[in-house]
Formats: structure tokens, C-alpha cells, sequence
């Protein structure tokens, strides 16, 4: 279910909590995704260009560059390739911190093969959608275009390098009252 604009700072705040169950997907724009995302009336850029997954470093140094943030990467053979971005690092501990008011998000790579140069597919599971339209915007200055798909069914939303960080969440519909920073 889309989210839609609530009246009262109370509902506002639930909602952005109900938020925090999505998973959102990443996937880079080519021909035939272009052609789904066409039909349901996603706005795509006219020109793409290039187009690629990210690779586990550039995931890495993406989210080690938000250095405003506790962020901790973690990689097999502990445990599978992701990074957690925990709040603030003015804020408590991340295991302390109010998720209604601290950035959050983790960072997932698909079936990592062990090589972090190569190309995976990444996804999100919940966090903030600030932070993670972020983290893929600065992805797309290697990548190319790259489509944030919620599982909510609200549309995909395009973002590109050359695209305005802000704008893009002000127009996202899945966003719509949840908090920018």
C-alpha cells in the first residue's frame, strides 16, 4: 500500500515507523525494466546512458563516506556482506538509538561471491528512505542510473547522478511525510 499524507504529527510519526518494515530494492535501468516501469507510469530519464549493479566496495565506500554516521560493515566468513548504518555518531550507541529520529538502514548484497569488485544486486532491508535514496544517489556516479523499488507497491523511483537529492525525495510518493534528515 502507498503512503499518503497524514494530518496530525502523531499519525505522521506512526506512519514513518510503518515505513520502517519496507525492503527496497535496487536494480540498474535497462531495456526491459524500462518497459515494466513505462507501463505503470514511472517518469525515466530520456537519457540513461550506462547502467550497472554496484559492486560491494563501492557499496563500502559509499557508506563509509556518510562519516556524519556510525557505520559498520560486516562480511563473510562471519556472516553475510551488509552494512548497518545506525544513526548519528553525535547520538547514542546504536543499540540505544530512537529509530523515529535517527537515520537507520542496512545494506545488503545478494548472493556475494566472495569477489567485491565484481557487480552483485544490492536491497535494503527497512531503515530510512533518505538515507537509502542517499546512498544510491552516490551510488549512480559509478553505476549509471539506478531504480530504488519499495515493496509496498508504491512506484519505483529513477535516480540518477545528475538528479537533485531533495527534489527527488519531495517527489517520491512512497516518502510522502516521512522525515529528510
Amino acid at each position: 500500500m502507498c503512503c499518503t499524507q497524514q494530518n496530525s504529527p502523531h499519525e505522521k510519526r506512526h506512519r514513518h515507523g510503518n515505513l520502517m518494515g519496507v525492503f527496497y530494492s535496487v536494480a540498474p535501468l535497462d531495456d526491459s525494466l524500462a518497459a515494466c516501469f513505462r507501463e505503470v507510469g514511472v517518469e525515466l530519464p530520456q537519457n540513461r546512458g550506462y547502467s550497472r549493479n554496484p559492486t560491494p566496495q563501492e557499496a563500502r565506500d559509499v557508506c563509509l563516506a556518510l562519516t556524519e554516521f556510525n557505520v559498520e560493515a560486516f562480511a563473510p566468513p562471519e556472516c553475510a556482506w551488509r552494512i548497518v548504518i545506525m544513526g548519528r555518531k553525535d547520538s547514542p550507541a546504536a543499540s540505544e538509538i530512537d529509530y523515529e529520529t535517527e537515520p537507520w538502514t542496512t545494506l545488503n548484497v545478494h548472493d556475494f561471491d566472495g569477489n567485491e569488485t565484481t557487480p552483485h544486486t544490492i536491497w535494503f532491508e527497512k531503515g530510512w528512505p533518505a538515507l537509502i535514496l542517499r546512498i544510491v544517489h552516490a551510488l549512480t556516479e559509478k553505476c549509471g542510473t539506478l531504480i530504488i523499488i519499495p515493496d509496498t507497491g508504491c512506484k519505483p523511483l529513477a535516480v540518477r547522478a545528475a538528479d537533485d537529492v531533495r527534489e527527488l525525495y519531495d517527489s517520491w510518493e512512497h516518502a510522502l511525510g516521512c522525515p529528510f534528515w
